[in-house]
């Protein structure tokens, strides 16, 4: 059937057996308003009644509603009802926008946004949330070489002699550098090698203070020479160890030539330059026979020294050991010059000795005498008050100190940036804490990297738990913020380790400065339980300058003869040995023996080496008592440990589950030492509570877990 232009519209009506009917109806292409009011209402009685017929679904669309289609020939096509199958394709362009701006479908619109709009920020806020509350790994906070190492303290002369003369030497040492690694050594730090007395090779230096320096510049021929010293630093650098000298800026010995030339060149600075690299003073009275001031030296009498033209030199040290004049520019270049001399060697870094002496007061105003009952001491000039009666705040820590450390820290800080490798400084410093601590840096200036924490060396055989807490704590409390902290086990100035604290409190006190955040420092022996040569003559309180003094006892290698100091048909060496040596304190005899101090020590520097926990982890303590000194060394996504030292005689049960959120109620046991234990490596510990053995301490583990919100 043709079209004749008039729009048909199928109405159907779909009955409950499922069978369809359709009925066209027709409307003109351009119905009248009348015609279009008909349509509508024919419509609406439709939808009315397929409400009321419950069995029926019914739908009309109106031809004013649907537009009619045109064939592929351009002919108008008619409606096709759904009867014949066809699939209905909804209002128009025109219509569809006419009915969605209706308020109704506007609003609809408005609203559905809205609930997608608010449950896209619900979400996104839902996820910062969790993002910033859920418990993270912080970023690691990397250390520098000198931050992980451990420092090893060599006294050069005592550790091995290597060419027969009864004296350690550079060779001595370079051949012992494998057996440092192996114990897990990553610095070692000489002490004094310089030409001390005199250059000529045939003078007995050997005697000689340390410090009696003539040269700043070379090797003492009795040590070895430069060559053997940078044969020395390259095989350590090898090795991917570090080494450090110590560097004396305070004095030099009354034989250098610069005071020589400061001496005999006469007084007059302007012809003589010299002179103005000592500090030099006229008599209080007319005569020129009464020292400048009340100074004392160190070792007690006066600090000052009057020369062959009756002028008077500072020395607060020893007579034969001036004090060089800080203030002046001359000797603040020669002292850098001699810094550049061995960094341009290889050297890692120095160890500042005397540093709290540097400069004194520039008006050489008195010391105040704040111990007038003290009993004086026979002196040259007459009867004296000791050095101790006397507040030293006039030559001891003066602000200049601060100033001059800041700036070889600056120029070791330059030298590091041009090479890309860190070099360390260190301070030998005496005093209190506040005192101590001013060294790390004053007025917001970089001083030394630590001074050498001295306080640790105050412990002896009667320290507790509490005692050591007090150190550690007093320490950690006064250490200036984002500074590194040290703790030693001696120097060649202070008592043996063994003999200061016994071999019960040794083992606890190891494990101890291994494991506490910082840097320790250990002095050579220290690893054996070395003791003093002759401990019945020493006394280590007694202030001398004398080189033989007994924790300087020569190294004790083997049970044969010399005790691997030197061959067998060598002489004797410079100082007695301990006879102890054939009683199994030597090397070899605590490498066959599992629970030795050696064993101990080497265990703890594998342990404690490239461990995140160690490194830069958190530092929380626990039980501090009378009896025990607990704490936890952790970070995040890493393995836990905790450290539990007593140092009571008696043995102890603390309760350290609960103390800490990560504490587990039982944990690997990683390391254990003791003469008596009650655990062992490798099982498990129990920690609610742990119970330890007089002076047992032990290290255990465990893996991370993530917190839970």
């Amino acid at each position: 059937m043709e079209s004749s232009g008039i729009a048909t519209v199928s109405t159907g009506v779909i009955h409950s057996d499922g069978v369809t009917t359709a009925e066209p109806v027709n409307y003109s292409s351009s119905p009248s308003p009348k015609t279009r009011a008909a349509e509508d209402n024919k419509y609406d009685e439709l939808q009315a009644q397929s409400k009321k017929d419950s069995s029926t679904v019914e739908f009309a669309l109106p031809a004013s509603r649907r537009a009619s289609r045109k064939s592929m020939t351009g002919r108008q096509e008619p409606s096709r009802s759904v009867a014949e199958g066809e699939p209905y394709r909804g209002m128009g362009k025109e219509e569809l926008l006419r009915f969605s701006n209706r308020p109704f479908w506007r609003n609809l619109r408005y609203i559905c946004m809205s609930v997608v709009l608010t449950g896209w920020l619900a979400l996104l806020i839902t996820v910062v949330a969790i993002v910033l509350t859920y418990p993270q790994c912080r970023e690691a906070q990397p250390k520098d070489w000198w931050q992980k190492t451990v420092i090893y303290r060599v006294y050069v002369p005592s550790f091995l002699d290597s060419n027969c003369d009864g004296i350690g030497d550079l060779k001595g040492v370079r051949s012992k550098l494998d057996y440092l690694q192996d114990l897990g050594v990553n610095t070692i730090a000489l002490s004094p090698i310089y030409p001390l007395g005199s250059a000529n090779i045939n003078s007995d230096s050997i005697k000689l203070s340390d410090t009696h320096i003539v040269n700043h510049t070379d090797i003492d021929p009795i040590y070895g020479d430069l060559e053997d010293f940078e044969k020395l630093v390259n095989r350590t650098h090898e090795l991917g160890m570090h080494i450090t000298l110590d560097f004396i800026p305070n004095h030099t010995s009354d034989d250098h030539p610069w005071f020589k030339a400061s001496s005999e060149g006469g007084r007059d600075t302007k012809k003589n330059w010299y002179r103005s690299y000592y500090v030099w003073a006229n008599g209080a009275d007319a005569n020129q026979i009464q020292a400048p001031n009340n100074w004392q030296s160190i070792y007690d009498c006066s600090a000052w020294e009057r020369d062959t033209d009756n002028m008077f030199y500072l020395h607060r040290f020893n007579t034969s050991q001036p004090d060089l004049n800080l203030r002046s520019e001359k000797v603040r270049d020669e002292l850098k010059t001699i810094l550049k001399f061995w960094l341009d060697l290889g050297v890692d870094g120095f160890y500042i000795r005397d540093s709290n002496f540097l400069f004194e007061d520039y008006d050489l105003r008195n010391d105040e005498l704040l111990l007038d009952n003290l009993t004086q001491v026979h002196c040259p000039d007459g009867h004296q008050y000791p050095y101790k009666a006397y507040d030293h705040i006039h030559t001891q820590g003066l602000s200049e100190n601060f100033d001059l450390l800041a700036h070889w820290r600056a120029y070791l800080d330059d030298y590091g940036a041009e090479t890309n490798q860190y070099k360390i400084l260190l301070a030998d410093v005496d005093g209190s804490y506040e005192n101590v601590m001013d060294y790390y840096g004053l007025f917001n200036r970089d001083g030394v990297d630590f001074p050498l924490n001295k306080f640790s060396l105050d412990l002896d055989k009667n320290s507790d738990g509490r005692g050591i807490a007090k150190m550690v704590e007093s320490y950690m409390a006064n250490m200036p913020s984002n500074r590194w902290p040290n703790w030693m086990s001696g120097d060649d100035r202070s008592q043996r380790l063994a003999d200061r604290l016994g071999n019960d409190l040794a083992k606890p006190y190891l494990m101890l400065i291994m494991l506490l955040p910082g840097t320790p420092y250990f002095y050579y022996g220290d690893e054996i339980g070395l003791r003093a040569n002759n401990p019945s003559t020493d006394s280590v309180t007694e202030v001398s300058d004398q080189r033989e003094k007994s924790m300087r006892g020569p190294m004790q290698w083997t049970n044969q003869s010399h005790a691997g100091f030197s061959d067998r048909f060598c002489p004797d060496a410079w100082m007695p040995l301990n006879e102890n040596y054939t009683h199994g304190i030597n090397v070899d005899a605590e490498k066959n023996d599992p629970a030795s101090l050696w064993n101990l020590f080497r265990n703890l520097t594998r342990l404690r080496q490239g461990k995140p926990s160690f490194e830069y982890g958190d530092y929380i303590t626990l039980v501090h008592d009378d009896e025990v000194f607990s704490f936890v060394r952790e970070f995040d996504g890493e393995k836990g440990y905790l450290v539990a030292l007593n140092f009571a005689s008696k043995s102890a049960t603390k309760q350290l589950h609960g103390l800490h959120e990560t504490v587990p109620g039982s944990a690997k046991v990683e390391i254990v030492a003791g003469t008596k234990t009650n655990h062992r490596r490798g099982s498990s510990a129990g920690l609610s509570p742990v119970k330890l053995k007089p002076y047992e301490g032990i290290v255990v583990s465990w893996d991370y877990k993530a917190k839970e919100l």
